[in-house]
């Protein structure tokens, strides 16, 4: 619930807003710029988005300049569909100067934005740089700074070069030396001015896209259980490399700090009174949270993931190996592999174990390794304000209290509705949460609202789930920007680090 009182966060907390650079960008091919898995998958799979929101694989056909960029529903929404990509997105690419000037009214001082691998090293590795893409990132890290906005950059937010998928992408151990080649040419370009870093944005998410469909690369089912164990382990081994690197090569000139960013959901069980509903909320965040940070703190994956494998291996007579375990030199390189955990946090869920009969039914080999069914919750405000502090006290309990960064956090509203109310509700509610964890003496550095401005949200396209502080015509050519109902409180909580009672809201 939130304060009546006034909470006060404190001068040194980093407190702002944050985007993908897939999400905003647009100019998919602009200034020599290379495709991405993203670019590849809606362009080949044309993802029709149903109205309003259901995905579905549309047949191939000739791709037309007419949907180049959007997502035509809010247009002719008797269509029941539209046609989603990022070619032009939010256009920001082009609206440097608008995006540097709203984040300067907005009054934060972070932003949190992604760099395009495919945009400044076209060709993957640092042999050919593309110096227009370089300079666009440069010019947006000066901007920033000279308006005493900290940059936190992510590597990488999802979109890989396209060839590099052509080799396995995550799942080829071979991306662990792309993927420091690329960090080695972030930190000696930017690492003057860029303090705050991120490795890999939900790496959970990137790895789940080898074994369905539902994502770039969309490699398919048929690996399911098996490519996705193969990129968590990949992911994990560069992560830790590029902090070896940054610590070995760059760390004493530029000081600045390496984190992973981690999705987290909180978990419920359905009836608290049977033991089997809890253990499910405890295998589920071993699966979904300490499969990352158990290798980081002991190099080696959760114990219960590891004998999940095992009972599904032998009840389906599986016999390759789908979970590797880590070398003792690879332990070496993980354990502490970070200066702080940066996180994002929306929801919860509720949950159980599978029955027998769901067991045998469950087509997805990862889910039958997981064996629990998990129920959306997100309605539950108080849950969900609640979950925020159970993810916390998770990281706390589990990964030796580490320095913790709230990188997303946010709630999507409906198109043409004024939830704005709903959407500050929200805030108050976790900041309040965030307030009690810093007086209980977690160390939280900071704060970014997901999202800046409404941009595309994956294959849910532009008008189903609406995050942003700023609004974006869509319809539009030029993707106007404009403020939406609750800007004045978070203009508020930005400039002031500060949230004011309720009623002096009103």
């Amino acid at each position: 619930m939130a304060s009546e009182k006034i909470i006060q966060f404190p001068d040194d907390f980093l407190i702002g807003t944050g985007s993908a650079a897939y999400q905003i960008e647009g100019a998919w091919d602009a200034d020599n710029k290379a495709p991405s898995i993203w670019d590849e998958y809606f362009h080949d799979k044309k993802i029709i988005v149903s109205n309003p929101e259901a995905v579905k694989l549309a047949p191939r056909k000739k791709y037309s300049n007419f949907h180049k960029g959007t997502d035509v529903l809010a247009t002719d929404p008797s269509r029941g569909f539209s046609i989603v990509n990022g070619d032009i997105a939010c256009d920001s690419y082009h609206k440097l100067d608008e995006d540097i000037n709203n984040l300067v009214e907005l009054g934060v001082n972070i932003y949190r934005f992604s760099i395009s691998w495919p945009r400044v090293l076209p060709n993957v590795d640092d042999r050919d740089v593309n110096q227009v893409g370089v300079q666009y990132y440069q010019t947006l890290i000066e901007k920033l700074i000279a308006n005493n906005i900290t940059p936190m950059v992510t590597m990488y937010h999802w979109d890989l070069p396209n060839i590099l998928q052509n080799l396995g992408g995550w799942s080829n151990p071979n991306i662990i030396e792309y993927f420091v080649n690329y960090s080695d040419f972030l930190f000696r370009t930017f690492g003057s001015q860029v303090k705050l870093w991120s490795t890999i944005n939900e790496p959970r998410f990137v790895a789940l896209a080898y074994g369905n469909e539902g994502m770039a690369p969309s490699v398919g089912e048929s690996f399911n259980g098996i490519a996705d164990y193969m990129a968590i382990r990949n992911e994990l081994l560069a992560h830790a490399a590029v902090y070896k690197l940054y610590k070995k090569k760059y760390f004493a000139e530029q000081q600045g700090e390496i984190s992973l960013c981690l999705d987290t959901t909180a978990y419920y069980p359905i009836n608290p009174d049977l033991q089997e509903d809890r253990d499910a909320v405890s295998k589920s965040y071993d699966f979904s949270l300490g499969v990352f940070t158990h290798p980081l703190k002991n190099g080696t994956f959760p114990q219960s993931v590891i004998d999940a494998v095992a009972t599904s291996d032998e009840h389906i007579k599986i016999s390759i190996r789908r979970i590797i375990e880590f070398s003792e030199e690879e332990k070496m390189d993980l354990i502490g592999s970070y200066d702080f955990i940066a996180f994002n946090y929306y929801e919860s869920f509720k949950v159980r174990p599978m029955t027998e009969t769901e067991y045998k039914e469950e087509t997805y080999l990862l889910n039958k390794d997981l064996g629990v069914v998990s129920v959306v919750n997100s309605s539950n405000m108080e849950d969900t304000f609640k979950g925020f502090t159970q993810v916390v006290d998770w990281f706390v309990e589990n990964v030796n209290n580490p320095k913790l960064f709230v990188a997303e956090n946010g709630i999507f509203e409906k198109l043409n509705v004024d939830e704005s109310e709903k959407k500050i509700q929200y805030h108050r509610g976790i900041l309040t949460e965030l307030d009690k964890a810093l007086k209980k003496g977690v160390v939280i550095k900071g704060y970014c609202v997901w999202s800046f401005m409404d941009s595309l949200e994956w294959t849910s396209g532009y008008f189903a789930k609406l995050f942003g502080i700023y609004e974006v015509d869509f319809n539009d050519p030029e993707r106007p920007r404009s403020k939406k109902q609750s800007f004045e409180f978070f203009q508020t909580l930005f400039t002031t680090k500060s949230l004011t009672p309720i009623e002096s809201d009103e």
